[in-house]
């Protein structure tokens, strides 16, 4: 599996994680710098994360 195909998988992962667990979207939320740093993936892959996440919320 190449980086982009890991690095897709764990946006998948962290959108279905905070998709069913208010906790951990809230917290995604209020400071995403702090949780997505906990993960291996690109600037642009937190951005896309970021994003989504906003638009779960509206």
């Amino acid at each position: 599996m190449n980086s982009r195909q890991r690095e897709a998988e764990i946006i998948s992962d962290i959108l279905l994680k905070a998709a069913s667990e208010p906790d951990f979207r809230n917290q995604l939320i209020r400071t995403p710098a702090e949780i997505l740093n906990q993960y291996n993936i690109s600037a642009e892959a937190k951005t896309v994360i970021k994003n989504s996440i906003i638009d779960l919320t509206q």
